[in-house]
């Protein structure tokens, strides 16, 4: 009776660590009934990849737009340029990730009949093709924009070996997907993060310093845990064995740990900035000294208007204070002359009035 408690125990106890049981196993994001038996030849260039292509292209054109757009609104709300930036990121990746959770909880797998033919692209091609092509894009956005080159290789090895539809494996298909899963939501509570520590620098720190804990033990648990047991050292999946693309994708994620960077700042002021932003480039830095030099020289070219315009000011009242005081000196001298004139008439008529009263 005590051992089979006991043993209940231990088994409840290893299920806290079992993505089985701690989260909802995501049973089929791909599998190999869906699209990789339809292209049984290697060598063919899939529909798939195509879509890809295609589709690295569409968020190429969809990233311009999109920061052009907010780049202007939030330059006419007088941001910063390196807060505009880092909200502009958050915000793309923060929009992907939700939708993307969003797409992997639906239970609605339908055929979206891109051509009359039976083998059209289904619901699920579709989203491998969309998280495949995102991927290969934000790794050029890593390497071209921010200079992260190890951020960078990881998302591109993530795309091109975990992200792998076409292995005969139902296994290797339900623990990718629910590894995106997991790794969805943790870039969500960095984005949020982010977001949170952009526009609320003061009030939204504690929150963000919260997120950011819950961020650094999810690193932990998918990538000393999860990974090496379910990806790269189990039994049941025999691609790790075989690929090393997959080794050199967690090579990658471990030398771009969240972890690495916050031992390295603990003791800087703004360390949390420093582990949630990539940091700038050398471009970025010399483009905002030159924003904060023609800021300045702006100010300085207001500050020389308004000494001209109150000297100027300054001249008027001047101007207008001298003809006030010059009409006033007209008016007494016009008043002193009339006094004069009056006391000169006084004795004539008193003289005049004399002679009348004699005759």
């Amino acid at each position: 009776m005590y051992e089979q408690a006991a043993s209940s125990w231990a088994v409840g106890l290893y299920s806290l660590l079992d993505p089985t049981k701690f989260l909802p196993f995501l049973p089929s994001l791909w599998d190999k009934q869906a699209i990789g038996s339809r292209y049984p030849n290697d060598t063919k260039v899939r529909e798939t990849d195509v879509l890809v292509g295609y589709l690295v292209l569409f968020w190429v054109i969809l990233y311009l737009v999109y920061e052009k757009c907010l780049n202007s609104l939030f330059r006419r709300m007088c941001f910063p340029l390196v807060q505009r930036s880092r909200i502009i990121e958050a915000v793309w990746n923060f929009g992907f990730c939700f939708g993307s959770i969003c797409y992997m909880l639906s239970s609605a797998m339908q055929l979206l009949s891109f051509s009359p033919q039976e083998q059209g692209t289904t619901y699920r091609e579709l989203g491998v093709a969309l998280h495949k092509s995102f991927y290969f894009h934000q790794a050029g956005i890593d390497v071209l924009c921010h200079g992260a080159w190890i951020k960078g290789c990881a998302n591109l090895l993530f795309a091109s070996f975990v992200l792998n539809p076409y292995q005969q494996n139902y296994r290797w298909c339900t623990v990718t997907s629910t590894f995106l899963m997991y790794k969805t939501i943790d870039i969500v509570m960095v984005n949020i993060c982010r977001i949170l520590l952009c526009i609320f620098q003061t009030v939204g720190r504690p929150v963000s310093k919260l997120l950011f804990l819950l961020h650094c033990l999810t690193w932990i648990y998918l990538y000393l845990h999860y990974v090496p047991t379910f990806v790269l050292w189990s039994e049941e999946v025999k691609y790790a064995r075989t690929e090393p693309g997959l080794w050199l994708w967690f090579a990658a994620e471990c030398l771009d740990s969240v972890w690495l960077r916050l031992i390295g700042h603990a003791k800087a002021t703004h360390w949390l900035e420093i582990c949630l932003f990539p940091p700038p480039t050398q471009e970025a830095i010399e483009l905002a000294g030159i924003h904060k030099r023609h800021r300045e020289s702006l100010r300085k070219c207001n500050k020389r208007r308004a000494k001209k315009v109150e000297l100027w000011q300054t001249l008027v009242c001047a101007m207008a204070i001298k003809k006030k005081i010059k009409r006033i000196r007209e008016a007494k001298s016009n008043i002193g002359a009339s006094t004069k004139d009056l006391e000169e008439l006084e004795p004539f008529e008193t003289q005049v009035d004399g002679e009348l009263a004699e005759n």
